[in-house]
């Protein structure tokens, strides 16, 4: 399964599991990303979005730049992640060099029908089946909006993740075990 350098899975109201990660490995460990690559928030999809096919109905990403940082090399070689789409269908390979993930437009003609069976096959895992009548664009804007929001409630390069514990939090935690050291050895 993807995500397994030691990131948690966490179980949602959607009833899917989603790692307590961002593209870089674990939030709580990594903090703050050096760009904003993994932004979700934007209202629209974005023209660069990617959905990847995945052991899950699909991973979506803001940008190739975002899926390329956050997916693992190890999975890409297992098979987890066979191939991607962009937001107008567009067939993206997915293969590592040295360890890296690299995705890279195949040159095909556009997949639209593939990609729509993805973002129903989504939006039923989510409950939120869309309607027989749905169009391809509100397709698309459903499953953004519910990734959007997502990774805004669960904001993974905010400063609820990023921010250092202060100095006078590590000397507390320090002097707590010290107190409770001394109560069990004296």
């Amino acid at each position: 399964m993807a995500h397994d350098r030691g990131c948690r899975k966490m179980l949602f109201r959607d009833g899917r599991f989603r790692p307590n990660c961002g593209p870089s490995g674990c939030l709580k460990q990594r903090g703050v990303s050096e760009d904003k690559a993994f932004d979700y928030s934007s209202s629209s999809v974005p023209s660069g979005a990617l959905f990847v096919v995945a052991d899950e109905p699909l991973l979506v990403y803001p940008s190739v730049a975002a899926a390329q940082r956050h997916l693992e090399a190890i999975d890409v070689d297992d098979g987890v992640y066979p191939i991607a789409y962009g937001a107008h269908g567009e067939v993206y390979r997915i293969r590592t060099e040295e360890n890296r993930v690299i995705i890279e437009l195949t040159g095909e003609s556009s997949q639209l029908d593939e990609l729509r069976s993805l973002l129903v096959s989504y939006l039923e895992a989510t409950g939120s089946a869309p309607s027989a009548t749905a169009s391809f664009d509100d397709l698309i804007d459903t499953v953004w909006r519910i990734e959007s929001d997502f990774w805004q409630e669960y904001d993974p390069y905010g400063e609820r993740f990023g921010t250092r514990i202060p100095l006078w939090g590590c000397i507390g935690f320090v002097v707590a075990i010290a107190g409770v050291l001394y109560l069990i050895f004296r």
